[in-house]
């Protein structure tokens, strides 16, 4: 099965995604194209990361992942093409990459060179990256539509940071889902060690203070707030059955947003 993936801040008003794969299935009209997201805001690569580094892994080895956010080629940013824990990603040198995989180098990396028929400034993502992406699926080597380089640029990720000799994690909100599910960058095996066997209060804005983690939303009746570790195992402050665009999610009844801050503080069972 030939797989093409299709990441984008382009939305669904426009003709944008549709051209790109319009593009694709002109050249080959059996390839499987899979929307991921269009809904990306705006040339936010942090959101980008997030979405794509928790969903690329559950396509099988060798799919092709079209990357169109922040895409405008410029002399600091070229357009490349990784392959990457067995996958193969199409997208500008922007630091994306390196956001989706900190720890992880790429197999080959290479400046894509080819030109497209039009302006490919202008739309790259259906004039360069969808004829690359064709062209990987026709078994075609990466050496052929790029020279190789040696190095992506590079982001830091956030982290979760120690305050207080250890008595207190500081953690950031790195995403907000439609529900209006408020994602922190504190995974569950850190949150462990650093627990132990102590007590713990998280601290949230307007004075909230919740001191369980539950398993599942339905834990809580509904309009509750809730804090549990996700399906990708973040911690992650909600609120059950949750609607963000009706201004009943925990981002906006918590007054929270992303690059804020949320504190735990780790209590002896003896104090």
């Amino acid at each position: 099965m030939s797989i093409i993936t299709l990441t984008s801040d382009y939305g669904s008003k426009d003709y944008f995604a549709s051209a790109i794969k319009g593009t694709i299935l002109s050249e080959n009209n059996k390839i499987q194209i899979i929307d991921i997201s269009h809904e990306i805001t705006p040339f936010h690569l942090q959101e980008c990361a997030y979405i794509l580094k928790n969903s690329y892994n559950n396509f099988p080895k060798n799919s092709v992942h079209i990357i169109a956010v922040d895409t405008e080629k410029q002399k600091n940013k070229r357009h490349i093409v990784a392959y990457i824990d067995e996958h193969y990603f199409i997208t500008s040198d922007s630091g994306l990459l390196s956001l989706i995989f900190p720890n992880i180098k790429p197999s080959e990396l290479v400046e894509i060179n080819i030109s497209g028929e039009y302006n490919t400034e202008l739309f790259p993502a259906k004039d360069i990256f969808a004829k690359v992406a064709c062209h990987i699926i026709r078994g075609g080597k990466l050496s052929i539509i790029g020279d190789p380089i040696n190095n992506l640029k590079l982001f830091m990720n956030s982290m979760p940071v120690e305050i207080n000799n250890g008595k207190s994690l500081v953690g950031e909100v790195i995403y907000i889902d439609r529900f209006g599910n408020i994602v922190t960058n504190i995974d569950k095996k850190l949150f462990k060690e650093k627990k132990g066997d102590n007590n713990f209060i998280i601290h949230l804005p307007r004075g909230k203070k919740v001191h369980t983690i539950n398993q599942t939303y339905s834990d809580v009746k509904e309009s509750e707030v809730i804090v549990l570790f996700n399906s990708v195992n973040l911690l992650e402050v909600a609120i059950n059955r949750a609607d963000k665009n009706a201004i009943s999610g925990a981002s906006t009844l918590l007054g929270i947003e992303e690059g804020n801050q949320i504190i735990i503080n780790f209590i002896k069972k003896n104090e």
